[in-house]
């Protein structure tokens, strides 16, 4: 797997057609390089000195372009999906997938079907309880709805104890 900074280097080149490695001044190999600096700086965090030696440039340099960024790119709006297109480009395809070869691809495929099975079937648990929930609700409806208008908050666990002692009353009365 390329490293981190050739493979975003690729991806600028590509979009911005140039060679940001090139020695050279030029307008647009300099706005690539401030879009290279500013993902490295901004997606994986890294040091201006790290990011100015993967270009073989000064760290000042790099200082400059994250400084100068928002007045060069962000005002140009062609400049501005350019550098919004390597930003997609570079997270989109910085998937572990992109890093594995054919039989953790294979691993990964079969440990995922059985998340899938595992999920399908609490989904299927999870409906039947709510339709058995659903209908101790109909069924004691009028019970739950007596309960709640009638028994304030602060007695619950009064009400709860007599009304224990009458249904077993009611139990024990049926034998």
């Amino acid at each position: 797997m390329k490293h981190i900074e050739e493979r975003l280097k690729d991806i600028v080149n590509r979009v911005f057609e140039v060679d940001i490695m090139e020695k050279t001044r030029r307008r647009e190999v300099v706005e690539a390089r401030m879009v290279y600096s500013r993902i490295l700086r901004d997606c994986e965090f890294m040091t201006l000195s790290k990011i100015a030696k993967s270009l073989n440039k000064n760290h000042a340099t790099i200082l400059h372009y994250h400084k100068n960024f928002n007045y060069f790119i962000k005002p140009d709006e062609r400049l501005w999906d350019m550098y919004l297109l390597c930003c997609r480009i570079y997270t989109e395809t910085d998937h572990v997938a992109n890093a594995l070869d054919l039989e953790e691809c294979r691993k990964l495929i079969f440990s995922l079907e059985n998340v899938i099975k595992k999920l399908t079937l609490d989904i299927s648990r999870l409906k039947l309880d709510y339709k058995t929930y659903k209908e101790k609700e109909t069924t004691y409806s009028p019970l739950y709805n007596l309960i709640h208008e009638r028994v304030p908050g602060s007695r619950v666990d009064e009400i709860t104890r007599k009304l224990n002692t009458y249904l077993n009353g009611i139990h024990n009365y049926k034998k």
